[in-house]
Order: C-alpha cells, then sequence, then structure tokens
C-alpha cells in the first residue's frame, strides 16, 4: 500500500484530538513511504478548496448532507453527484490503495460511496463520536445514526480510540464487530518531551485545556478549584469554544475570577510552555474517549488529575503521581487539587514520562499500517470470486454508486 486517502472530520486550520491525530498520521506514514491524500468538509465554506498544509496535499469538499430542513435537502439532492465525481476524481488523480476515516460525520457517507466507487478497502477509525459531539449530533439525528452504523458495516477494519469507545460503538451496533476491529489509541510526539521555555506567571498555577463545551467538565473544575479556596495557586485554562464567555462570567460569580485565568485558543508551542510551567494537570471531563490532553500532561512529566471515565482511566493509571475523581463530583476534584498542591520535588516525572512514551505516535503508526494491511487482505477475500475493478470508462456503475440514496 502506497497511497491512502484521509478523510478526517475536521482539519487545518482548526484545532482538536481529530485534527491532530490527521496530521500526524500523515506525516509518520511518509516516513514509511506511505503517501496521503486529506479530504475533508469545505467549512467555513470560504476556505479554499485546494491547499498545501507540511507538504500535504488538502482537498476540500462541501460534503453536504439532506439535514436541517428543506433547504438542506434541496442543496444535498441537487449537488450530490457533482460533489461525489470530484471525490472520486481527486481520489483517482492521487492513486489511492485505500480510504480511511477518521471520526465519522459527513465525511463518512462520501468516503464510504467514493470508497466502494474506485472498489477501495474501507478503514473506520471512531474517535468517540456518539459522547463528545459538541451539539450531541448523534443524539438528536436519525440521519447521522443510519450514516454511523452503515460505515461501520461496510468497514473492512474499525480501530477505536481507546476500549471503552469500542465497547460503546459495539453496543450501538448490537453486538461484537468481530476480528476487524482493533483499538489504537491516539498518541503524543516526540517534541511533548523536550525541555523548553516556562509560560511565564506570577503564581504557581493548575493548568486545564480543551474545548470549551458542557461535556469537558470545566464548570466542575471552577466549582472544585473555589471550594478549595486557594490563595497562592491560580488557575490557568486554555482553549475556545461556544463557553468561553459563561464561564469567564461564573468564575466572576464564583469569586475566583482574579485567580482563574482563559488564555484562549492555544498553539502547539503555547500548550507545551503552559505545561512546562505548571503544577499540575487537570482534566475534568464528564465524557472522555481518550483524552490526548493527558498524555501531552505526562510527557511534560507533571502530576495527572482526572475523571475516572472512558479512555482517561485507561491510559492515566492511577498511582502516586496521577489521581483520578468520579466525574462531575466537585468534592472529589478539589480534594485531588489540595493533594496536587501538596506535591513536591519532581521524582514522579521520570515514571509519567516513561508512561507517555507507549503513546509515542511512532510506535502507534505501525498499528496503522498494520491496519492497513489487515484491510486489504479483508477486501481481497470480499472479492474472491467476483469481478474486481472498474475501467476508468465505465462509468455507468460508479454512478449507481453516487447517485444511490444511500443516506436513508
Amino acid at each position: 500500500m502506497k497511497r491512502v486517502a484521509l478523510f478526517p472530520s475536521a482539519f487545518h486550520p482548526s484545532l482538536g484530538g481529530v485534527e491532530e491525530l490527521t496530521g500526524q498520521l500523515a506525516v509518520h506514514l511518509k516516513k514509511r513511504g506511505i503517501g496521503s491524500l486529506i479530504c475533508v468538509n469545505q467549512w467555513p465554506r470560504d476556505l479554499p478548496a485546494l491547499e498545501r498544509w507540511k507538504g500535504f496535499a488538502v482537498r476540500r469538499f462541501p460534503f453536504r448532507l439532506p439535514e436541517y430542513g428543506l433547504k438542506a435537502k434541496v442543496s444535498f439532492y441537487l449537488s450530490r453527484k457533482w460533489i461525489m465525481r470530484s471525490v472520486v476524481g481527486a481520489l483517482e488523480r492521487f492513486k489511492a490503495d485505500a480510504v480511511h476515516v477518521q471520526c465519522v460525520s459527513s465525511n463518512a457517507w462520501y468516503a464510504c460511496e467514493a470508497a466502494a466507487a474506485l472498489n477501495l478497502p474501507l478503514i473506520v477509525s471512531v474517535q468517540g463520536e456518539r459522547t463528545m459531539d459538541a451539539q450531541d449530533i448523534y443524539c438528536k439525528s436519525p440521519l447521522y445514526n443510519r450514516i454511523l452504523r452503515r460505515v461501520l458495516a461496510k468497514a473492512d477494519q474499525v480501530t477505536a480510540c481507546s476500549a471503552a469507545t469500542l465497547a460503546d460503538i459495539e453496543g450501538f451496533m448490537g453486538g461484537t464487530l468481530g476480528q476487524k476491529t482493533k483499538v489504537i489509541y491516539n498518541g503524543v510526539g516526540s517534541e511533548a518531551f523536550e525541555d523548553g521555555t516556562k509560560w511565564p506567571h506570577s503564581k504557581p498555577y493548575f493548568f486545564a485545556m480543551g474545548r470549551l463545551v458542557p461535556q469537558k467538565g470545566f464548570v466542575v473544575l471552577l466549582e472544585a478549584y473555589a471550594r478549595a479556596n486557594f490563595n497562592f495557586t491560580d488557575l490557568l485554562i486554555a482553549g475556545d469554544g461556544p463557553d468561553f464567555d459563561f464561564l469567564e462570567a461564573y468564575a466572576g460569580t464564583l469569586g475566583i475570577a482574579d485567580r482563574v485565568h482563559f488564555t484562549g485558543r492555544a498553539g502547539r508551542s503555547m500548550v507545551q510552555s503552559l505545561l512546562r510551567g505548571c503544577r499540575g494537570l487537570v482534566v475534568p471531563s464528564l465524557r472522555e474517549p481518550m483524552g490526548i490532553v493527558a498524555l501531552e500532561g505526562m510527557a511534560a512529566g507533571k502530576p495527572l488529575l482526572v475523571s475516572c471515565v472512558g479512555g482517561l482511566k485507561e491510559i492515566a493509571v492511577e498511582g502516586p503521581w496521577c489521581r483520578h475523581a468520579p466525574p462531575g463530583d466537585v468534592a472529589a476534584l478539589s480534594r485531588g487539587l489540595l493533594w496536587m498542591e501538596s506535591l513536591e520535588g519532581e521524582e514522579g516525572g521520570r515514571t509519567q514520562r516513561e508512561g507517555a512514551e507507549r503513546f509515542l505516535w511512532e510506535r502507534l503508526v505501525s498499528d496503522y499500517v498494520s491496519t492497513y494491511k489487515s484491510a486489504a487482505e479483508s477486501f481481497e477475500k470480499k472479492l474472491e470470486g467476483k469481478e474486481t475493478g472498474w475501467s476508468g470508462s465505465d462509468l455507468s456503475k460508479r454512478e449507481k454508486v453516487m447517485a444511490s440514496d444511500s443516506t436513508g
């Protein structure tokens, strides 16, 4: 396998776990001689349809679905054929050997149809879509649930970012997905282990970061911090999202606005600087399929206080430098903050870093390469005894796939 078309639910310039996974996967696959084409939804619509990211081609398509009213439905049925032609054409020109979906959203429907049109193996990596979508789309949309079921059923291999995420998906599907599943955790880059500049702040501080949405648990963190009544240790929160203004105002309501600082959106170098300077990292998520931020804290050699939920408890094992708290438990989180403030010295840093080394991207990409091989083998078995491959001039068969109403 020499070329893989990656279909993430989101990518640059947005920031997040799926974006990080896709970028790291492309970079490390290249080191192994495997090229990547990144195909992503063109949202906002004014983003360029084609650009380069670190040397990789990023193709953006308007991945429309018949959702959210009559206008969306009409737009989908009028445009889906030419969108599919554009996607299939891009994959043909790239000479893709496989299609790999990272996080199921509108991207997955087009990826699944394109893979069928071109007779390519399909790999789907689930990232906690059903529990961590900011709009709870899988609780509201029958269409998205149908798409999720379809792509999981069609996939030749399915990976999950944690055992908890895999269990959730198999429960959703009504039973085990069999031999085609594998847990591949998300990872951390070698740069996260490097020493460097610490974030300048006038006081010692706890650090938390993530998208500012309810399921990340920042309300609980603010209440726990206020309850502990710290005078000499501040709280810094990095990230952006719809709850930014609310959380800032709530800190004022709790009387801790002078000790809680919201840094806003933080790039990679800023995050690493903030981690190096903090007393410890807090991950208070109410739901979390995995939690890359916990790995980054471990790589920086910092104590962790994390919710005992989902994939977090799988990667951040409780011990002398890591404590768990039940999700949403203000009292337990407050006690954890007091424990973190009481820690002295850096003797646990080596243990934390050693734990994070198991999740280096270089190692995890080996699992993906193995998964691609398994997907290709599984796909070949499905094609045994059948007509394989469609010629470039045989448009009628591809049109059947592209014109089919498989969203229903």
